[in-house]
C-alpha cells in the first residue's frame, strides 16, 4: 500500500470507530472504497500495522489485537521473517562481542516499530521472545476457556504487563519464563492467558544530580492463578520460579483444573482437598531431600513471621522475592527500611540447587541486550558472568521458598476443614493481604513508617492530586 497523509488518518479514524474487521464495502468512507475493495482482513490490517502514519498503524494493531490470537497469528505471518531474523538477533546477543552496545539490533527504527507492533497485539512487553496472547478482559478469557475446553491462566501483577516498569516479578517472567520453549509452549498450547493490574507499581528515582538518575521500581509481588474453564480458582503459582520447576507447577495445576471442570459441590471440594494435601506431603518428601543432600537436618523448612494485627514493613515483604530483592534491598534501605534476612537453611540449599537451573537461549539473549554497561570491555564481561551466577541463585532461592512455603499455605487453604475462597477476587485478596504482606488497605505498601524518623517533613512522604 502506497497510502499516505491524510487517507492514512481517515483510515485511523474509521478503524478507531469500531467498524467490523469485515465490513462490507457500503461501511466504508468513500475515499477508502477504491483502495480496499470489499473488506479489511487481518491479513491488510497486520500490513497496515507498521504504517509510517502513527495514528493508522496504532489503530490496525488495537484492530488486531480486538481479534485475539487470531490476530496475532495474522500479524505473525504476515512478518515472520522481520520476526524470525529478530528472534534470531536477540538469541545471537547471547554470545556477542562485550562491546557491542545494541548486540540485537533492538534500537534500529524498522526493528523497534515491528515490536512496537507484536507488543500491542500479544498485551505484553518483551513479545518477541515468547509470542503469547494476554487477554485483559477477565470474562472473555473465561468465555474463550469454555468454548476451548482449557484452564485459565491469570496473572495478577502491582502495574502494567505492557510497560518497562511493571513490578520486577512480572519483568523476570518476561525475561526467564515466558521467552523459555518449554513454558511458551505449555502456555500458548495448553491455558488461555489473562492478567490484570492490582495496583500501580511504586517507583523509585534516584538523581545523582548531573543528569544520571536509576529509575526502578520497589516493592510488591506477582502470581499465577490457575483458573478451570468456567473461571472457578484450582490453585496458585506465587512468585517467580526457575522454568523447570514452574513448567511442573502448572502441568499439575493444569490436571487439576481439568479434572475438576465437570465436578461441583461436595465433588469439587474433596477432589481439591485431595490434590492439595497429596501436593503437601509431596513437599514434605521433597525438602527432607534437598536438607539431606545440603547436609542440614531433618525438621520442618523455616516458616517466615506474619505481622499478625500489625501493618507489615516493605522490609518484611522483600524477602518474599529473593530475585527482586537483590535489586531493591538497597533502595529499601536508603528509605529507612530495613530488610529481613532470609533464613541461612534456605540458602544452603539454595547453593545446592541453584548450578542445575538452565536458562534458555532467548533469556540470556534479552539479559545481554539489557545489561548496563560501564564501557570497560573487560570489566562487562565480568560483571555478566557474576550477574548470571547471581541470577541462578536467586532463582533457586525464589523456588525453593515459593514453593515450600508460600504455595504450602496456600494447599492448606484447600484442604480438608480448612476454608478457601470460593471466587477468584477473594483468593486475590488473601494472597496479598496474607501472604505477600501488601494488603489494599495500606495504600503505602508498607514504605511510610511512622517510627522512623529521617529529618524530613512527613518522613519525605507526600501526596498529590492524579489525574
Amino acid at each position: 500500500m502506497q497510502i499516505r497523509g491524510a487517507l492514512w488518518t481517515t483510515m485511523a479514524l474509521f478503524l478507531s470507530l469500531g467498524a467490523p474487521v469485515s465490513a462490507s464495502a457500503s461501511d466504508l468512507p468513500p475515499v477508502l472504497e477504491d483502495i480496499i475493495g470489499r473488506s479489511l482482513g487481518l491479513a491488510q490490517l497486520a500490513q497496515l500495522a507498521l504504517a509510517n502514519d502513527d495514528a493508522a498503524a496504532q489503530a490496525a494493531r488495537l484492530r488486531l489485537r480486538a481479534a485475539g490470537p487470531e490476530g496475532l497469528r495474522a500479524f505473525e505471518r504476515a512478518h515472520e521473517a522481520a520476526l524470525t531474523a529478530a528472534y534470531d538477533a536477540v538469541l545471537a546477543a547471547a554470545e556477542a562481542p562485550q562491546d557491542r552496545r545494541d548486540p540485537a539490533g533492538l534500537a534500529d527504527p524498522a526493528r523497534a516499530r515491528l515490536l512496537a507492533a507484536l507488543d500491542t497485539v500479544c498485551g505484553q512487553r518483551d513479545c518477541l521472545l515468547s509470542r503469547l496472547y494476554w487477554h485483559t478482559d477477565l470474562d472473555e478469557a473465561v468465555r474463550t476457556a469454555r468454548r476451548e475446553g482449557k484452564p485459565v491462566l491469570s496473572l495478577r501483577l502491582l502495574g502494567d504487563l505492557r510497560d518497562e516498569l511493571s513490578c520486577a516479578n512480572s519483568r523476570f517472567f518476561r525475561a526467564l519464563l515466558y521467552p523459555d520453549p518449554a513454558v511458551r509452549a505449555l502456555l500458548r498450547d495448553r491455558f488461555v492467558l489473562h492478567w490484570a493490574s492490582e495496583r500501580a507499581a511504586p517507583k523509585i528515582t534516584i538523581d545523582l544530580g548531573d543528569g544520571r538518575q536509576v529509575v526502578t521500581t520497589i516493592t510488591g509481588n506477582s502470581a499465577h492463578f490457575v483458573l478451570d474453564a468456567g473461571g472457578r480458582p484450582v490453585d496458585v503459582v506465587p512468585g517467580l520460579y526457575a522454568p523447570a520447576e514452574f513448567v511442573a507447577a502448572l502441568q499439575r495445576a493444569e490436571d487439576l483444573a481439568r479434572r475438576t471442570a465437570v465436578l461441583a459441590g461436595d465433588d469439587l471440594r474433596d477432589a481439591l482437598a485431595d490434590h492439595h494435601e497429596a501436593r503437601v506431603r509431596a513437599l514434605d518428601e521433597s525438602f527432607k531431600s534437598q536438607a539431606i543432600t545440603a547436609g542440614q537436618r531433618v525438621s520442618p523448612p523455616p516458616r517466615a513471621a506474619r505481622p499478625g494485627a500489625l501493618e507489615p514493613r516493605a522490609g518484611q515483604a522483600a524477602p518474599l522475592a529473593i530475585s527482586k530483592m537483590a535489586v531493591e534491598a538497597p533502595l529499601l534501605g536508603a528509605t529507612g527500611e530495613p530488610v529481613d534476612r532470609v533464613a541461612e537453611r534456605w540458602e544452603r540449599i539454595a547453593d545446592v540447587t541453584a548450578p542445575s537451573i538452565a536458562l534458555s537461549r532467548a533469556s540470556l539473549g534479552l539479559v545481554r541486550t539489557q545489561q548496563w554497561r560501564s564501557g570497560d570491555t573487560s570489566r562487562d564481561a565480568a560483571d555478566r558472568s557474576a550477574a548470571i551466577v547471581a541470577l541462578r541463585r536467586t532463582l533457586a532461592l525464589d523456588t525453593l521458598r515459593n514453593e515450600q512455603e508460600i504455595h504450602r499455605e496456600i494447599h492448606g487453604w484447600w484442604a480438608r476443614g480448612a476454608t478457601a475462597p470460593a471466587d477468584l477476587q477473594s483468593l486475590v485478596r488473601r494472597v496479598y493481604d496474607e501472604l505477600f504482606m501488601t494488603p489494599a488497605r495500606d495504600p503505602w505498601l508498607g514504605l511510610a513508617d511512622p517510627t522512623s524518623y529521617g529529618g524530613l517533613v512527613g518522613g519525605g512522604r507526600r501526596s498529590q492530586a492524579h489525574l
